[in-house]
């Protein structure tokens, strides 16, 4: 009867093992398939031992047993290391090998020393064989090894875990489980002392969960339904070369893509004589900075995709794989998107360029309103913009020492005929005085600075850059502002006034002391250039006062041209 046991055992897992194959024969799932070996050796050996004759054929029996047991649970901790995608490298793999044949050797001496049964016997009394045997110290070298093999699958699944491996967590956990009740019966058969061998039925229902999970596997295989799609693909074809760009293979898209490849030969490079090709992929191949080019053929333009290709441990390199899709369609796509976009562009630009034109023509609108309403200072605005224009021209030869960008040199001259913007909230009767203004009226002329700078700052917020903005406002603002602190609205001095606000006090008070007012008669040119020079360090910044006064010959050149224009 317990013949029959273990006949039956051995013929499930020989099934077992069969239909392991058939699943997965083209899976490396060598670790598994040698865990079903070990089942099926154990199972053999508990069959051969129970009608063995005599202590001899029961102890070769009894070396077999072990023998599985030895190496069975190496290969299940192969086989989880594998599920949750931990890698074990090579000189571990063969620590454990050269483990398992010590302790192999030293179930061996079973029978020969003392040293792992101190004795054996047979026993036959209930219609089967049964070895009977007195444990030695070096059991407790197996006992404990086994125990270690235990104990590291249980570190790795936890490993695992917190390192976020992608893998199934709930196969693994099932798996680790049917271990850990198979070696659990193992450990408790052995301190029982059950005269019939359970395992092997333990064995057989831990590889009916094995089969279960690896077939789950199996159809949600990723990178086989890949591969496999690579093959049949229609619309992506595949090359693949080895290291030294060689021609290994392809798909039949990518032979109808490129017709030229079904005469390559496997393991040649691209020869030159296949032009197309050579000049086309093999040139690209080699310029391993290229990983995505284009490749036009009549109507038709693929792209194509160079990427390296590794073994299944993702590590080991070797070669490349070369994608081609069909983009003709995409390409078309953004090349309309590309001339939109073009168009758009021009359009968004002049609309743009018309805007600042008509808000350019609307601020000096206001200003020349402004100077209408002024009955002293007829065509300042006009004249102090052009003397800002022949200043920043001598300012961009960069002699003066300080930094000033084309750009922000561009925006004063912009801004310039804004500077006495704020005097269109002055009232009629001063701003129109023909003579001299009292104290009073004095003080209320000289708010203009600081409504002009509010004014300019409604205007263009939202409508210029904020640098522009920054820049008219501050020349509004602090234009009559002097060095020596003794200006207005703010008394600023040296420095802390800005440099935008600098430049325009020069460029206003120059074209005030050479023009002719109501109030006064206009200034020689050297009486004019006279008082600046005087100036310098108190109502000017003497740097820019310097620049200032090496301008004078153009100055006066513009000054009697617009006399002339005037008259």
């Amino acid at each position: 009867m317990v013949t029959i046991f273990y006949l039956a055992a051995l013929a499930l897992s020989v099934l077992f093992f069969m239909i392991l194959w058939s699943i997965g024969h083209n899976q490396n799932i060598s670790s598994l398939l040698m865990s079903f070996t070990c089942v099926i050796l154990h199972n053999g050996a508990c069959l051969a031992l129970s009608v063995s004759q005599n202590v001899e054929e029961a102890l070769l029996a009894n070396r077999f047993i072990y023998l599985a047991a030895v190496f069975l649970p190496f290969f299940l901790l192969l086989t989880i290391c594998q599920l949750l995608k931990v890698r074990i490298g090579g000189r571990k793999l063969l620590l454990m090998t050269l483990i398992n044949i010590a302790v192999l050797c030293c179930t061996f001496t079973a029978g020969y020393t003392d040293w792992y049964y101190k004795s054996t016997s047979i026993d036959k009394s209930e219609g089967f064989t049964r070895l009977v045997k007195e444990y030695g110290p070096l059991h407790w070298v197996f006992l404990t090894v086994l125990t270690g093999y235990v104990a590291a699958m249980v570190i790795i699944m936890i490993v695992a875990l917190f390192r976020q491996q992608r893998c199934s967590y709930k196969y693994a956990a099932v798996l680790l489980v049917s271990v850990l009740v198979t070696f659990s019966l193992y450990f408790g058969q052995r301190l029982f002392g059950s005269k019939v061998e359970i395992t092997v039925y333990v064995y057989l229902i831990e590889e009916i969960v094995v089969l279960m999970i690896f077939r789950r596997i199996v159809m949600y295989d990723v990178s086989k339904m890949v591969s496999d799609n690579m093959e049949q693909s229609e619309n992506s074809g595949y090359i693949i070369f080895n290291r030294k760009k060689q021609f290994m293979g392809c798909n039949m898209a990518a032979k109808r893509f490129l017709p030229e490849l079904r005469s390559l030969l496997i393991d040649h490079t691209i020869p030159e004589e296949n032009a197309y090709l050579y000049e086309n992929i093999g040139l690209n191949l080699r310029d391993e900075s290229r990983y995505v080019f284009y490749l036009k053929r009549g109507d038709r333009e693929f792209k194509i995709s160079v990427s390296p290709a590794y073994r299944e441990n993702k590590t080991e390199w070797t070669g490349y794989v070369v994608e081609i899709t069909d983009d003709t369609g995409q390409r078309d796509y953004i090349h309309l998107l590309d001339n939109y976009n073009d168009e758009l562009s021009k359009s968004v630009k002049a609309q743009t360029a018309h805007i600042r034109k008509m808000q350019d023509k609307l601020i000096l609108g206001m200003a020349d309103m402004v100077e209408g309403r002024d009955s002293s200072t007829g065509g300042h605005i006009k004249r102090t913009s052009d003397v800002i224009g022949i200043f920043t021209e001598e300012l961009r030869k960069g002699e003066s020492g300080i930094e000033l960008s084309e750009q922000f040199l561009d925006n004063v001259v912009k801004a310039a005929p804004m500077h006495d913007l704020g005097k269109i909230a002055i009232d009629d009767e001063i701003l129109r005085k023909p003579g001299k203004f009292t104290p009073e009226e004095f003080e209320i002329m000289k708010t203009h600075s600081a409504k002009g700078a509010e004014i300019i700052r409604k205007i263009l917020d939202g409508a210029e850059s904020e640098e522009f903005a920054d820049i008219a406002v501050n020349i509004a603002h602090y234009h009559h502002e002097k060095w020596n602190g003794q200006g207005y609205p703010d008394h600023l001095s040296g420095e802390d006034i800005p440099v935008e606000a600098r430049i325009m006090a020069l460029a206003d008070v120059f074209d005030a002391l050479v023009s002719k007012r109501c109030y006064k008669d206009s200034m020689s040119y050297s009486k004019a250039f006279g008082i600046i020079k005087e100036s310098l360090g108190e109502h000017f910044d003497p740097v820019l006062g310097r620049e200032f006064l090496k301008c004078r010959p153009m100055l006066e050149s513009y000054y009697d041209e617009s006399l002339k224009a005037q008259m």
